[in-house]
């Protein structure tokens, strides 16, 4: 698992949670889901998400965070967790140590692996395709059906090609953020709007270290909440 930092002042948002739950409930073998969150900027989609990787790790046998504001961040994100994957397949090969050439046969990239694991590419050739490729392999290996792959911030549509970067299987979890509607047709979609009133509170008081005693005291209740949107 490889997350970004787990939000520690996350706050409600439990409908959207347990709507997106709903959504991937039954991905798995034999089973593709795919859940698109979609809405403004600032709505919190990205919060969302990494709130349910975080609360759900366990659930998976892996969970791959990819970065798709960008061509260049996709690619630094897949070829990250190539990286890692290189690793996780070493560890395979016990006191007979790591089998780097096997494992660059195994996944497709034969010589792009040198004798430490670390991953040698030319940035002006397909190299870094064929790692991303790797990947995208590795994920549609057979019996390995229970990952979830989460492609944050997608709101250029150029940038993820589903032939390319999605696995070519029936089984595992995508969720996708965006802030193009268009994306809904992807997979399931769930709108995501602002939050409520009492989920505004919540999260005003938990980064000011306010309580709602403290909370009595401070006056205008619009100005609060504004302060947090703000902040949000």
């Amino acid at each position: 698992m490889d997350l970004p930092p787990q939000n520690m002042q996350f706050t409600g948002r439990q409908k959207e949670l347990q709507q997106l739950s709903d959504i991937v409930a039954d991905a798995g073998r034999d089973q593709c889901k795919i859940a698109v969150l979609h809405g403004l900027g600032g709505m919190g989609k990205t919060s969302i998400v990494l709130h349910y990787a975080w609360q759900n790790y366990t659930r998976y046998s892996a969970i791959i965070w990819i970065h798709a504001a960008t061509v260049e961040m996709l690619r630094s994100s897949f070829i990250h967790v190539a990286e890692a994957l290189i690793q996780h397949l070493a560890v395979n090969y016990g006191s007979a140590g790591p089998g780097y050439i096997q494992i660059a046969s195994r996944l497709g990239i034969p010589g792009l692996i040198n004798a430490s694991g670390q991953l040698m590419y030319n940035a002006e050739s397909n190299d870094q395709d064929k790692i991303i490729n790797a990947v995208s392999k590795w994920l549609a290996t057979n019996g390995n059906d229970n990952w979830l792959l989460i492609f944050d911030n997608m709101d250029d549509l150029e940038v993820v090609d589903q032939a390319k970067h999605f696995p070519r299987c029936s089984s595992g979890t995508i969720i996708i953020t965006s802030r193009r509607r268009g994306i809904a047709q992807w997979g399931e979609s769930l709108h995501i709007d602002g939050m409520d009133e009492k989920g505004a509170l919540d999260l005003l008081m938990k980064r000011s270290k306010l309580d709602w005693n403290q909370l009595s005291t401070i006056g205008n209740l619009q100005h609060i909440i504004c302060v947090n949107l703000l902040i949000h």
